[in-house]
């Protein structure tokens, strides 16, 4: 039997794929955002406890007497924010990243994501540009908005500050999301756990929420809300109950994104997971000084995914990581 050479997405979809983008770069364009491209290879990655990077042998790149390890980028953002840092405007960029050993109806190792950083942006600014794009795209109604702990409260009708890991684990048994109360000891994989398999799949199936203020232990790059400190001026876009993007009020102090960088490097280690390159040319960039702004990052297939009502993205990509 031969290899199959045909593309299992409709044609058709392939076809509104490309219109989408079309309109996403000119919802940009009118807004005077810079298109970039920036390196999907690199020597340095974000640093976070969930996101796994693709490793690649230095001496597959430059030659059998290097010995460094390179990452195909999980997302463009360290090097976006070195052009911030570099005097760039507000800039976007759509294109491919990776993930390691990410499969499924709505996952695939490689995929498209869309990024911007808008200068001078609050929080509120941050929400509502991320709201617009949704609307052109998707042609929805404007987004609710909602906090984390409300979302959170009112699918599993327990205070997100208050509940204890006992509750929450007895929650998850009864629900069938685990087997034992000692899956985890750890409070932000439980919230994660419940807010992934009882909360998110009910969220915007009547029009797009936006859920913010995320807690301030799963704040990635986001600032601490000054209102709140509890939590992060971090929000995420749900649709059809998919997570479609996830944004911060970037963070600018260079010692913080470290000290997050040394924990988030001693999850991954409590993890099983290698640790990520700790001196990275983020860092010089937020010494230097970067700009204010929001940043966002949309993934493009299951917007895609949506706007084509597919329920796979197999019917959006041109060739999947099984048939690449």
């Amino acid at each position: 039997m031969g290899i199959e050479f045909r593309t299992q997405a409709p044609i058709a979809n392939l076809i509104r794929r490309a219109e989408l983008a079309r309109a996403l770069r000119s919802f940009f364009d009118e807004r005077n955002f810079v298109e970039v491209q920036t390196p999907i290879l690199s020597r340095w990655c974000v640093i976070d406890r969930h996101l796994d990077p693709i490793r690649v042998k230095g001496n597959e790149i430059l030659g059998p007497s290097s010995t460094d390890t390179w990452f195909l980028q999980t997302s463009p953002e360290q090097s976006m924010k070195r052009l911030l840092a570099s005097g760039m405007g507000s800039i976007y960029q759509l294109g491919p990243v990776f993930r390691s050993t990410e499969f499924g109806s709505i996952h695939n190792p490689e995929f498209t994501m869309a990024e911007w950083y808008e200068l001078d942006a609050d929080f509120d600014q941050g929400l509502t540009t991320l709201d617009l794009l949704c609307q052109t795209l998707l042609s929805t109604r404007p987004a609710t908005r909602m906090t984390f702990a409300d979302a959170w409260f009112s699918h599993t009708r327990l205070d997100l500050w208050t509940a204890k890991l006992e509750r929450m684990a007895a929650l998850s048994i009864e629900r069938g999301l685990v087997d034992s109360e000692s899956w985890s000891q750890d409070w932000d994989d439980w919230v994660n756990l419940i807010f992934s398999l009882l909360v998110q799949p009910n969220l915007g199936w009547e029009q797009p929420v936006l859920v913010t203020h995320f807690p301030a232990s799963q704040a990635a790059l986001a600032r601490l809300d000054p209102s709140d400190p509890r939590t992060a001026q971090r929000y995420e876009l749900f649709y059809r109950g998919v997570e479609l993007a996830n944004g911060y009020h970037e963070l600018l102090e260079n010692r913080e994104l470290e000290a997050r960088a040394h924990a988030a490097n001693e999850q991954r280690i409590r993890d099983g997971k290698f640790p990520l390159p700790l001196d990275n040319p983020l860092l010089e960039a937020m010494k230097h000084g970067l700009p204010p702004s929001c940043g966002c990052a949309l993934g493009f297939d299951r917007v895609v995914m949506l706007a084509c009502n597919a329920s796979r993205l197999e019917e959006v990509l041109a060739f999947t990581a099984q048939n690449a």
